[in-house]
């Protein structure tokens, strides 16, 4: 009974948290498109700028946030601000994400107490259950926000290759770096065409394109982003041609990415092992032990 509820209480938490994102969805998405810079501090000073209207659940999430933010550790709030960045969320702060944490865990709290006053449960059990509702609402948000960020940042570094290949063709075509990134950022897309554009529009607004691989760099920073960046301020501090660099680099990336690919298949024994363990093979042992049990069973209770 405690354990199914336990079960449901979680399911419970990741389901409001699927919703309420769900609810901000089309607002943050149209943020992403529209206001990308504005987030890193770029709106001109002198343009009149609409009012920004945002739904009423992610101002509520902010300025919870910004009272919990208070006296808190900044070296904490920049982690999470760099993992925010890496998942791709741009406009979301700090602030906003530990308020839904906050009330996500304050909700699973009243939620599971309620639930052990109307079931009249012991108060052991009740204070187990109150602070496994809490604690699955303060961690669940962040966890999905890390899975995010470490997906996105795998996928980027498995789409790098394909972006060295574009430049080496463009750069030995007689095309500068900044036109050859350029052309590549039009014609690629997932995460890193989506970054390759934030960064090209930095340098559009005015920020040498070193600062603007730097924040990159920032934003994944992956040892193949990290090669990457190293590769082309090296170049143009030495006056190596970059069109070599980029062909040594290509091979080095994909070195890499037949690494993380090989890294991948030795975890899929692990990952399938609690499906394994508790799914399939209790299934297998019902299927092949009930009917020798059920024979014993009803011979020996027959006679």
């Amino acid at each position: 009974m405690v354990l199914t509820l336990l079960i449901a209480l979680g399911l419970a938490g990741v389901a409001m948290a699927l919703l309420a994102r769900a609810a901000a969805l089309p607002r943050i998405r149209a943020d992403e498109n529209v206001g990308r810079i504005a987030a890193y501090g770029y709106q001109g000073a002198g343009t009149a700028t609409a009012p920004e209207r945002r739904p009423m659940f992610p101002q509520l999430a902010a300025r919870v946030g910004t009272l919990l933010s208070r006296g808190a550790p900044a070296k904490h709030y920049e982690e999470l601000r760099n993992t925010l960045l890496a998942a791709g969320a741009w406009r979301t702060t700090p602030a906003t994400v530990q308020g839904y944490r906050a009330i996500l865990a304050v909700g699973l709290g009243l939620l599971a107490l309620w639930a052990a006053v109307k079931g009249g449960w012991s108060p052991l059990v009740a204070v187990v259950v109150v602070g496994y509702g809490f604690a699955t609402g303060w961690v669940v948000p962040l966890f999905l926000i890390k899975s995010r960020a470490r997906r996105r940042t795998e996928r980027i570094e498995v789409e790098l290759p394909e972006l060295i290949d574009r430049l080496v063709v463009t750069l030995e075509a007689g095309i500068g770096f900044n036109a050859a990134l350029q052309r590549s950022g039009e014609r690629m897309s997932g995460p890193l065409g989506e970054e390759l554009r934030l960064t090209l529009h930095e340098h559009e607004l005015g920020l040498t394109m070193q600062a603007a691989l730097a924040n990159l760099l920032r934003r994944c920073d992956v040892p193949s982003i990290r090669a990457f960046v190293r590769a082309v301020t090296q170049s143009e501090q030495l006056g190596i041609s970059i069109g070599h660099v980029m062909r040594e680099l290509s091979s080095d990336i994909r070195k890499r990415r037949r690494q993380i690919i090989e890294e991948r298949a030795q975890k899929a024994p692990i990952k399938i092992l609690f499906p394994l363990a508790f799914l399939i093979l209790p299934a297998l042992l019902l299927v092949v032990l009930f009917p020798g049990i059920y024979n014993i069973v009803t011979t020996f209770g027959g006679g």
